[in-house]
């Protein structure tokens, strides 16, 4: 295979997701030359979306990965408002179900582990357990800084303990402890991930800068999340973009990249294709998948570290179709939780202006490798099963099931982000945004406010463009 050298441009941005997105047009509209090399055939990464497979009746667009923005996350809704995209408030409507313990109750209330409204009609023992241990975590919450958390006077003590070990501390009953870890493989900023296997410090610290009382399910949109990234790349215009070809070495001509000054084109983005040669580089991917890049002068070791430890979360996303929203009838929300072996969270994903039923299921944690070991017909009796055990029967007879596997996904690896085990915090925190010569970061994991959201993935491109075009003047 011949590999080919092309025109140097000012920066490459590797990654073609969001973040990586959102940074290649900022450097455009700064004045700079820019190239944006994906490994995969489409952009969007974890933002993608496809139409709904149905016989008969309209085919609505599902999102596959990510789909709610809430009204604080404010540069994703400026982006949303910039392309036309339209959103609607979630239909939240109605009473939640709650399945604990062989015990099946409706509320009012209750979502993604933090509680508003009527409490569920759990024993009133389990719910001040829980209540009394969730005005401890909020304290801890308040304590902490903006920003990375790492500089925090007792960060390194935060991040010796797993979440499990706090939850152990402070809980008394099995709902409560319940509570907690389903708050942990719930959220965006935890992967998710189990609470034995992620730090202390990092839960406190997403629950900072990415709260849960700040609504970020609020809305989804018309269309689905997964048709802005195609509306972003349209943007960069003809020649920018590369796509299915994976960068596989980055190499700094260091210390000449100092001596070559501002019109030099010191930093070489090698390919099997091609060679790209640039002033300087933004890495858009997820830690993880950065690890399976070489760079030349090699990384510090607490930024390889970073990389080796910083998991993507197990999470698969199932999306189930019905020809209405028939559990709307029963005066039901679409929002269920509760301990059932495989889902332990699905949420009403219906977009009213085309009829259609759709709920969207999440199977995460040690949850997902369970069912991710199953063939195809298990695993969609599985999640159907559970479904049945939350809404009712009709939950058993779909028109359309699709599930989207995200640990199985090349070059993503996971969702719904990285996330930190014990002490990776304090040892490595310091290299997730410090550039390495002409190499600079991006990612939603990168963001200090929204990270594992949308909005962190663009408030992070835009930061980190920002900072290679002060360094290239």
């Amino acid at each position: 295979m011949t590999v080919v050298s092309v025109e140097p441009v000012d920066a490459v941005v590797v990654g073609g997701g969001l973040s990586g997105l959102v940074a290649a047009r900022s450097l455009q509209l700064a004045g700079h030359s820019v190239r944006l090399i994906e490994a995969a055939a489409t952009v969007g990464g974890r933002m993608a979306g496809e139409r709904l497979q149905r016989e008969g009746g309209r085919q609505p667009w599902i999102d596959l990965g990510g789909q709610w923005v809430g009204p604080s996350q404010t540069r994703f809704l400026d982006l949303l408002d910039r392309h036309r995209i339209r959103r609607f408030e979630s239909p939240h409507s109605g009473e939640t179900v709650l399945v604990f313990g062989g015990s099946r109750c409706t509320f009012a209330g209750f979502f993604q582990g933090f509680p508003e409204g009527q409490p569920p009609a759990v024993p009133s023992a389990d719910w001040d357990d829980a209540m009394a241990a969730l005005e401890q975590f909020q304290a801890l919450v308040a304590q902490l800084p903006e920003g990375h958390p790492h500089h925090h006077p007792t960060a390194a003590e935060l991040d010796r303990r797993s979440f499990q070990d706090w939850i152990d501390a402070h809980t008394h009953t099995p709902f409560a402890a319940w509570y907690f870890a389903y708050f942990c493989r719930a959220v965006g900023f935890l992967g998710p991930a189990e609470p034995e296997q992620v730090s202390l410090l990092h839960v406190l610290w997403g629950q900072r800068t990415a709260p849960q009382g700040d609504h970020p399910e609020e809305f989804l949109l018309h269309g689905g999340a997964g048709q802005l990234p195609a509306l972003l790349a349209a943007e960069l215009g003809d020649g920018v973009l590369r796509l299915g070809e994976p960068v596989r070495a980055i190499e700094q001509a260091f210390p000449e990249a100092e001596r070559d000054g501002p019109a030099g084109h010191p930093v070489q983005i090698h390919t099997d294709l091609a060679t790209y040669s640039c002033r300087a580089v933004i890495v858009a991917m997820p830690p993880a998948q950065v690890a399976d890049l070489h760079f030349m002068p090699a990384l510090p070791a607490d930024r390889q570290q970073l990389n080796q430890g910083m998991a993507m979360g197990d999470c698969a996303k199932v999306l189930v179709a019905y020809p209405t929203p028939w559990w709307r009838q029963q005066g039901l929300s679409g929002i269920a939780i509760g301990d059932r072996p495989t889902v332990e969270l699905c949420a009403d994903s219906s977009d009213p202006e085309n009829g259609c039923g759709v709920l969207a299921a999440f199977v995460v944690g040690h949850r997902y490798r369970r069912w991710s070991a199953l063939d195809a017909a298990g695993r969609r009796q599985a999640v159907l099963a559970d479904l049945g055990a939350y809404l009712g029967p009709q939950a058993l007879e779909p028109l359309a099931y699709v599930e989207k596997d995200w640990p199985s996904v090349p070059f993503v690896g996971g969702a719904y982000a990285g996330w930190m085990p014990p002490g990776l915090w304090t040892r490595c925190g310091e290299a997730m945004r410090r550039p390495h010569g002409r190499v600079f970061w991006a990612g939603t994991e990168v963001a200090e406010r929204w990270p594992g959201f949308f909005e962190g993935a663009v408030r992070s491109g835009e930061a980190t463009a920002a900072a290679l075009v002060q360094q290239l003047g």
